[in-house]
């Protein structure tokens, strides 16, 4: 089941980290699929105001991803999970307690570096403890541990859906503080984590055929931030109870749990990479295009659908092509400078929906839905011409 092998048994270090992915996912989820609706409605932030702090979260996410490369051969693996729960802690309450515009963009960059630091940290040491013939198994662990984290927060959010959500979501980072202090390892397994030096990130951007990629791989990243912007704001247009938004999230959780090794064993392994990635761009651009004409609850969960299939697809590609075209030695500074872009990138998309919702508004206008069209076909096209593809590229499945 879920790709794990009959007599699976791993170290307690192992399932330490899973539970901790669950706990994370079940806090990050108790604000990620009503944000837009708390900071419209609590707090009171106009359609481009809600795009720059929600922005200001991706965008510190990718940089909290170099500062945990930078850190983690310095201080510890562990001390890096402890800087990144304190600062989800503090971002969440601060983002609770905030009222100013200024102060929520601070708050939610702060929160963001937090979980920046956590994802390439945990991966990192979930990597070096688990043995090589492990690495796969555990990682499918991490993704199954992740969705059951975010179908536990949809149901929970049936019950609550207001700003005593951010203090619920900072109670749990405070736990997650001292479970980290108390149980996960020093460092990443019995070695040192892997040192990324500055200059390493440097290197970088003199490989062309990685930039090129990383540049359509942040144009990929605008489109999918769309649908935790603007699901939301529909969904609040057509007047579905905010409480039931979280549903939504937790039947994509489930369909990704009961068909990703599907897809990945009867499509991902056989095709090209750059095919997937097309293929997933075009559902996840669909699924938010069709937002747009959306008029019930279930026809946003239908969108839902069809952007997480086109996610099944796009994601694990994008890793993939992105460890394919890296420096070995340097993989883990590729990674971070990739996350970076994708920052970049997911900021740039929320800016922008924020003033094109400001112009012509959710619901009283199509003109938002052609631009996502127009914006989808670009995207599509790039991947056409520069990545081709319906061939095969070297030293790529």
């Amino acid at each position: 089941m879920f790709g794990i092998p009959k007599g699976f048994k791993a170290k307690n270090e192992i399932w330490y980290f899973l539970i901790s992915i669950l706990l994370v996912h079940i806090a990050a989820y108790f604000i990620v699929p009503i944000l837009p609706l708390l900071l419209k409605n609590s707090k009171h932030l106009k359609a481009p105001e809600i795009g720059i702090v929600i922005g200001a979260g991706s965008l510190f996410i990718q940089l909290g991803s170099i500062i945990a490369g930078l850190l983690s051969d310095r201080v510890g693996n562990k001390f890096t999970m402890l800087l990144s729960h304190l600062c989800q802690a503090l971002g969440l309450i601060g983002m609770g307690f905030s009222r100013g515009y200024f102060a929520l963009v601070f708050f939610s960059a702060l929160n963001g570096v937090g979980t920046g630091i956590y994802i390439p940290s945990t991966k990192a040491a979930l990597t070096y403890i688990a043995s090589e013939n492990q690495r796969t198994t555990v990682f499918s662990l991490r993704s199954v541990s992740s969705h059951v984290g975010i179908c536990i927060s949809g149901i929970i959010l049936l019950l609550t859906a207001s700003t005593i959500n951010f203090y619920m979501a900072a109670g749990i980072y405070i736990l997650l503080l001292i479970f980290s202090w108390r149980l996960l390892p020093n460092d990443c397994g019995d070695q040192p984590c892997p040192a990324l030096p500055l200059k390493s990130y440097m290197e970088i951007f003199s490989d062309k055929p990685f930039m090129v990629f990383t540049g359509i791989s942040a144009l990929i990243w605008g489109l999918h931030t769309q649908l935790s912007f603007l699901l939301p704001l529909r969904a609040e247009a057509i007047n579905v109870n905010t409480g039931r938004i979280g549903l939504i999230w937790t039947t994509t959780s489930i369909m990704v749990i009961l068909t990703q090794s599907l897809i990945s064993k009867g499509f991902l392994e056989k095709y090209p990479l750059s095919l997937s990635m097309l293929l997933g761009t075009l559902l996840v651009g669909s699924g938010i295009i069709l937002l747009g004409w959306s008029s019930s609850f279930m026809f946003l969960i239908l969108c839902s659908l069809i952007f997480i299939v086109g996610e099944m697809f796009m994601m694990p590609a994008i890793d993939s092509y992105n460890s394919s075209l890296a420096n070995q030695q340097l993989i883990g500074a590729y990674f971070a400078v990739a996350n970076l872009a994708a920052g970049i990138g997911a900021a740039a998309g929320a800016f922008s929906s924020g003033w094109i919702l400001d112009i012509y508004t959710i619901a009283a206008s199509t003109i938002p839905w052609l631009i996502y069209s127009g914006y989808t076909a670009v995207v599509s096209i790039f991947i056409i011409i520069l990545l081709k593809p319906f061939k095969r590229t070297s030293g790529l499945k």
